[in-house]
């Protein structure tokens, strides 16, 4: 997880090693509150919770900014354009032949092809596949991949004028808490709806960490807070010093 792996052309040379934190506050802290994330489309409840948290921030000694990110609200649709324009290249290489499973009783290549494939991916990876396909077709590479791309650039560069000004960003981890198992099985737009808040994060390349602060309708809420580029370290210990004071209200969860 930390350090240059030869055989990875993703993996860094981290610069630093990773430390247990031990920051019991937030002196000299500033964190910034981004309205794009932290406003309309969250829940009443977990925003009740997140605006406490950032209460018990400031008691902890660190300052609370408002920050501008104006093009986060764009990064959902880029992320769903770019993770699987990235799925259907990765799993291309699934195909019975070099990898993973080889579905049985193919009469032909392209029938055995075809039977792993189908066998293999779930429901939710072939939508991705498609999707991907389709984002890098000929047609439509430049007009939906290559757009996202410099979507995730504006993303970054939001990201980077807002750490100029403060240390870290905080929003909530989702814009709800949790729902029932298989609720929105059948509609795959909602369930892509609650990584608004975390998606902006993953296209800007910089690190978050989601942390418990509370409950709303006696489910848990989660607080996000994000650093810039390598500062692991140093979220891991604003992370500490925040979790050692917020939680669980003690209240008895939904059933």
């Amino acid at each position: 997880m930390v350090g240059r792996d030869e055989r990875d052309a993703t993996s860094l040379r981290f610069p630093h090693g990773i430390e247990l934190p031990v920051a019991e506050d937030l002196e000299g802290v500033t964190l910034g509150v981004p309205a794009e994330l932290s406003g309309e489309g969250i829940e009443p409840g977990v925003l009740a919770a997140f605006d406490a948290s950032c209460k018990r921030a400031e008691e902890l000694g660190a300052t609370v900014l408002g920050v501008n990110l104006p093009h986060a609200p764009h990064a959902l649709s880029a992320y769903y354009v770019l993770a699987p324009a990235e799925a259907s290249s990765n799993l291309a290489r699934f195909d019975g032949v070099r990898y993973g499973l080889r579905a049985e009783g193919a009469s032909d290549l392209l029938d055995m092809y075809t039977r792993t494939r189908h066998d293999g991916f779930g429901p939710e990876v072939k939508r991705r596949i498609m999707l991907g396909t389709y984002a890098l077709s000929s047609g439509y590479y430049d007009a939906y991949y290559g757009r996202a791309q410099r979507v995730r650039t504006k993303i970054a560069e939001d990201f980077a004028a807002a750490f100029a000004e403060v240390d870290f960003v905080l929003t909530p981890t989702t814009p709800t808490v949790a729902f029932k198992l298989g609720e929105k099985t059948d509609d795959p737009l909602a369930m892509y709806l609650s990584d608004f808040c975390t998606v902006p994060m993953s296209l800007a390349g910089i690190p978050a960490i989601s942390i418990p602060c509370g409950l709303s309708e006696g489910l848990p809420v989660g607080l996000q807070i994000a650093g810039p580029a390598f500062s692991e370290n140093w979220l891991l210990d604003a992370a500490h010093a925040l979790e050692r004071t917020l939680g669980f209200d003690g209240s008895r969860a939904r059933a």
